[in-house]
């Protein structure tokens, strides 16, 4: 499990967490979603005791990460979306060097179930370097779990692949909390947020709300209306009550006050990014 209790946390003038709490069961993938700089990587590196806050406590499998940091990092795996692999070395050998770090005796037997678990076989004497971006972060997942760790931390670990990665890597997540593993994940990408029991909203350091994707989406719904309506932006824009509008494929969706009467429009499902957006604007 992984437990925060109004984290808090400054680089000199820079607010970066402000009284941050959250709790994450085993077998469950909770999303922490916000834009860059929004405060998701100073809480993971907090969590695996790489920082410490100023504030607050943290739990992790069980243990304080202040008074036991060493033995939280023997149960944690993390991956970070510089995919820290050692890129001269082969797959097999980062799967190894990981594997020893954490259970020496039983290294080589999880080292050879993490490269057929993550499809790795094909690639077992390739070196890191040389793998494309989607295969490389796989094995950087694969490397944060080989030695079976009860918590996984995963610091926006698809950035920069393509569809189809991004769906392998996912799948793969799912398939870790499956496995009974408590996994965070941190991104900015709303429809992988989707992809989430669970999600946190952390907008300048702060939680504005918790919860899965459809109750966050009915508390937007609490808060505005939404519509996808035939008519120029910048008229839709000028409408009295709008909250927010943008052009889609085939008109604008526009966000109102609750209550507000849109000529010519056709309700519609608020999308995370527009809970996100509006919750955001809020809080500014």
């Amino acid at each position: 499990m992984v437990h925060a209790e109004e984290v808090s946390r400054s680089f000199g003038p820079v607010r970066a967490l402000e009284g941050v709490s959250l709790s994450v069961r085993p077998g469950e993938v909770f999303g922490l979603l916000g834009p860059n700089g929004a405060g998701k990587t100073t809480l993971v590196r907090i969590l695996t005791g790489v920082l410490k806050p100023d504030g607050g406590r943290v739990l992790v499998a069980g243990l304080d990460v202040g008074k036991d940091p060493d033995k939280v990092k023997a149960r944690i795996g993390y991956a970070t979306q510089e995919q820290s692999l050692y890129r001269t070395l082969t797959v097999w050998e980062n799967l190894l060097f990981r594997a020893r770090l954490y259970r020496g005796k039983e290294a080589r037997a999880l080292a050879e179930e993490a490269l057929e678990r993550f499809g790795l076989l094909p690639y077992a004497q390739a070196l890191a370097g040389h793998l494309s971006g989607g295969w490389r972060q796989r094995l950087a997942l694969a490397q944060a779990v080989v030695h079976r760790p009860e918590v996984l931390l995963l610091d926006e670990p698809t950035t920069g692949l393509d569809p189809l990665s991004r769906r392998a890597i996912w799948d793969l997540i799912h398939l870790e909390a499956q496995r009974g593993a408590t996994v965070l994940v941190t991104t900015h990408y709303m429809d992988e947020a989707e992809r989430c029991h669970r999600l946190a909203l952390l907008h300048r350091g702060r939680v504005l709300a918790e919860g899965t994707p459809k109750t966050l989406k009915a508390l937007a719904q609490e808060r505005a209306d939404f519509y996808f309506v035939q008519a120029p932006l910048e008229e839709v824009r000028a409408w009295k009550g709008v909250l927010d509008a943008w052009p889609s494929g085939e008109g604008v969706r526009i966000t109102v006050r609750k209550g507000t009467p849109v000529p010519r429009g056709e309700r519609a499902f608020p999308s995370l990014e527009e809970v996100f957006l509006l919750l955001t604007q809020g809080a500014a």
